[in-house]
């Protein structure tokens, strides 16, 4: 595969946006009058209606820019993160499925490897993000393959501060943890111009009880740093009152040692993750609405050694999308479009370069008929060599019944298909791929309610309540053949249903803020069909919990800051024949922080304590969890 200096893609992705925007500047014209396009709600929950969405603010995010996007999301979602450790990947699971069935997407675009299907949070730092938002359940027919349990949604920050702006933030920790980051700024009426970089660094030399050793002795863990950084670059020009052009960047390294688990065989095991995403878009308002161009190319790199092995991995990823969104006096919103992918791998578990054409048309309708009342109705089609993956249907209704301007409830419900196409591994690995594989298919169906609370205007509670159904039918797995010999399959079909229970609650009095949030999950994820072998039928799948709960509550007086995090995980099984388990554990992590004016500027100092309470954990068997550890940080802001 041809290797692309980063500057060379940086100057096609640039290049590329300058015919769109001078056929743009060529059709302008002044003697039209526009009608100005606005898609009501957030973004994420326009075309959702019915569905379990819930988002990061943005005060968390810029609070905890130091932590990976893995360990902010399991501080404040009760989405289940499993985690090889405390060097190891970071995968989420939705409602009882595994990580290749939850869609991560970055700036409307899918960012998951086409190799594995997944996504490692570990290495997606929370500092370059705008904002993340989650969708529970199937949302094929919004996002496309892999959002079969539910979505992860990132933004570009926005930049949108007048003027100068700047970012610098130091923190130290235990471990010898390290973390530095800077970002600045800059936007007017034309322009707006953002760059951000960090480091991150740890040894994760932390001391443990060895279970595999006779009276668990302790010992101090090796093999598990981690050295990770990476910057980031968002550019947005104004062309003219109808037309907006930008450029995003990101690029992320990560250099880690894979720890061992206890009482395996030392072989000094590395990974190093490359990652670049580049992104132009282009948007452009008319009398037909909104349109919507996304150009990207990405390139994910992997290799992995080990004593005997050395393996590589370099994917190549081109993709384009546009959209045409029709919005009407915010009664009913129509967007249309396509999404062209191609993916181009080089892996010495190949039979030399592999490359797939995915494609795929959707519709995505938006209703209001009345205020009280939102209809979504969707549908997208994939297209895929070799594969035919059946339509995908989505729809959604929400009503508000009742609103006396103090209590509002509101009734949801929705029903939706999802698919997934399998993996470049599942297709091509060499003496293990399958390219038999049916893509797995699902419908998942769920209904909840909602209460919104808003006394006065010091005090705001919102609560939600979401029960679930879902059914994934062909679902592909990896295990051992009678010969012994681990490949893929269309194994099983797996029923998962629960519940979903979040508040979120507000109070200001005087100059004291008060704030906190819970959730709880109850998930049954089990084999309901074995295809191939016996199977373990009626037994909840492996490493899926069925409790977690997350508790959290800050209080701010004047500049000072109290937060505290609780994040509770239940019993796991190790196998799918329940014949092992983890126990369950509880965290407590504390954090204050002070803030300090400098002239215009702000100083903000914090310090922060992780497993408070010393608890002795294990998100996967045998891989040690690190023990209570402080961070301290210094963070400078301008203005």
């Amino acid at each position: 595969m041809a290797k692309f200096l980063f500057s060379e893609v940086w100057l096609i992705a640039c290049c590329s946006l300058l015919a769109p925007v001078a056929m743009a500047q060529q059709q302008d014209t002044t003697l039209h009058q526009l009608h100005i396009v606005e898609v009501f709600g957030k973004p994420a929950e326009v075309f959702s209606a019915g569905s379990h969405v819930a988002h990061l603010d943005s005060t968390y995010l810029s609070h905890h820019a130091s932590s990976s996007l893995a360990d902010a999301l399991q501080a404040r979602t009760p989405v289940y993160f499993k985690s090889y450790g405390i060097s190891g990947i970071s995968t989420a699971a939705f409602r009882g499925t595994n990580a290749s069935q939850t869609a991560v997407l970055w700036n409307g675009l899918h960012i998951s490897s086409p190799v594995l299907g997944q996504t490692d949070f570990s290495t997606l730092p929370v500092s370059g993000f705008g904002g993340v938002a989650l969708q529970y359940g199937s949302a094929a027919a919004v996002y496309g393959s892999g959002a079969i349990g539910g979505a992860v949604l990132l933004s570009s920050p926005v930049n949108d501060n007048r003027g100068l702006a700047a970012d610098i933030q130091l923190e130290a920790g235990s471990f010898h943890r390290g973390f530095g980051s800077g970002n600045v700024s800059y936007s007017n009426d034309k322009v707006r111009i953002g760059a951000s970089a960090y480091g991150r660094s740890a040894e994760n030399d932390f001391k443990y009880n060895d279970l595999s050793r006779y009276g668990t002795p302790e010992v101090k863990q090796t093999n598990a740093a981690v050295v990770q950084h990476g910057f980031t670059q968002d550019i947005s020009w104004l062309v003219n009152s109808r037309t907006t052009v930008a450029i995003h960047g990101w690029y992320t390294i990560s250099d880690r040692e894979i720890q061992p688990a206890m009482g395996s065989v030392y072989n000094n095991a590395t990974q190093q993750d490359k990652s670049l995403r580049l992104m132009s878009l282009l948007t452009h308002d008319s009398h037909f609405g909104q349109t919507s161009i996304k150009a990207a190319y990405f390139n994910d790199y992997l290799n992995y050694t080990d004593l005997s092995t050395n393996s590589e991995a370099d994917v190549a990823t081109y993709q384009l999308q546009a959209e045409q969104t029709y919005t009407r006096a915010d009664k009913w919103s129509l967007r249309g479009g396509f999404n062209l992918q191609r993916f181009i791998a080089e892996n010495d578990g190949y039979a030399g370069v592999k490359d797939e054409n995915r494609a795929s048309a959707f519709a995505l309708f938006r209703f209001d008929p009345v205020k009280q009342l939102k209809l979504s109705l969707n549908l997208r089609q994939a297209f895929v060599e070799g594969y035919n993956p059946h339509p995908t249907p989505a729809m959604g209704v929400e009503w508000k019944f009742y609103n006396n301007n103090t209590h509002q409830l509101s009734l949801k419900g929705s029903a939706s298909g999802s698919y997934r196409v399998p993996t470049l591994n599942d297709r091509f690995w060499q003496g293990a791929g399958n390219p038999s594989l049916k893509p797995e298919q699902g419908w998942s169906y769920e209904s909840g309610l909602r209460h919104v609370l808003v006394p006065g205007n010091f005090f705001l509670l919102e609560t939600e309540a979401t029960s679930y159904f879902m059914q994934i039918d062909d679902w592909i797995q990896w295990s051992p053949n009678a010969r012994g010999q681990w490949r893929p399959t269309n194994l099983q079909q797996v029923i998962s249903k629960g519940m979903e229970l979040s508040t979120q609650a507000t109070m200001k009095r005087g100059e004291f803020t008060l704030s906190g949030a819970a959730g709880y999950t109850y998930t049954s994820s089990e084999q309901a069909k074995v295809y191939e072998g016996t199977g373990d039928k009626g037994k909840q799948l492996m490493y899926v919990p069925h409790h977690k709960a997350i508790l959290n509550a800050s209080i701010k007086y004047k500049q000072l800051t109290v937060s505290g995090d609780l994040n509770f995980t239940g019993l796991r099984y190790t196998s799918n024949s329940e014949s092992g388990y983890l126990n369950s554990f509880m965290l407590l992590n504390l954090a204050l922080s002070k803030e300090l004016s400098v002239g215009p500027n702000r100083l903000v100092l914090s310090l922060r304590s992780d497993n408070v309470t010393n608890t002795v954990y294990q998100t996967m068997a045998y891989r040690a969890m690190p023990p209570r550890g402080y961070t301290f940080s210094i963070r400078f802001l301008i203005p």
